[in-house]
This record gives C-alpha cells, structure tokens and sequence, in this order.
C-alpha cells in the first residue's frame, strides 16, 4: 500500500466492522490480515469489538475501497461516505438536502423503470428527512 494524502477516515466504526467481516470471511482472516497490514490477531480483536487506531481504521477502508465488488449493490454506508466527501465544503442543512435530493432521484428512477427500489435507496431515503429541504430552501 502505498502512503499518501490521506483523508481522515469518516466511516462509522460500526459499519466498518461490518464491511471488514464480510470480506475477511470472503478471504480469511490470515489473508486479511496481510493485505490489510496487521496482525491476524489486531484484526480478530477489531472484528470482536476493539476500538482501531486512526491509521489502522484507514487501512481498513482503503483496504475495503481495494477489494469492494461492484457486483454488490452499494452500501448505505458507502453512499453516506460519498456524500460526506461530495459536500464537504457545504452546511449541514445543504447535506441533509442533498442526501434527501439523491434519494428522491433514486426512488424516481426505480419507479420510472416499475421497480421497486433497493433496500439501501429506501435506506438512505430515511436517513434524509423531507424537512431538511424545507431547511435549506429557506436559508437560501
């Protein structure tokens, strides 16, 4: 791997976990390991509800953003990553706006095709109140 500007990781630790476990078990936990950078046993230790250090939790996600199948539909938790990194610069009120403006064009999309959505579009549609547009529409 290779060490440059790096951005301070921003994925829940819960999450993380989550994602880590699934690919490790994908792998295994020795493999991980020596992908990630760790030792096998700080890797079982953070899977069993270990805090990581900062550099170890972006091991972590770059090592996920390396071995991620775009087979899988994404994530919420990839998404909320993307958006977080998408307005970084902007209020909170323009990032609840947004997110909530991502998942109504998502469900639209969906609905154009008579699909229903995926599980992690209506996710991601909870997690974007309707009223933080109201927010935003009114600070502008």
């Amino acid at each position: 791997m290779k060490d440059g500007p790096r951005a301070v990781p921003s994925l829940p630790i819960p999450l993380l976990r989550d994602a880590v476990a699934r690919e490790v078990v994908r792998v295994s936990l020795r493999r991980g390991a020596r992908e990630i950078g760790t030792s096998p046993n700080g890797l079982r230790n953070f899977l069993n509800g270990a805090e990581p250090r900062m550099t170890t939790r972006a091991k972590l996600e770059l090592w996920l953003a390396a071995n991620s199948k775009p087979s899988r539909p994404p994530a919420v938790g990839s998404v909320v990553r993307l958006v977080q990194e998408l307005t970084a610069d902007l209020s909170p009120q323009q990032v609840a706006a947004f997110t909530h403006d991502i998942a109504a064009l998502l469900e639209n999309a969906y609905g154009e095709r008579r699909l229903a959505a995926p599980r992690w579009v209506r996710d991601l549609a909870r997690r974007s109140p309707r009223t933080a547009r109201k927010d935003s529409e009114s600070v502008a």
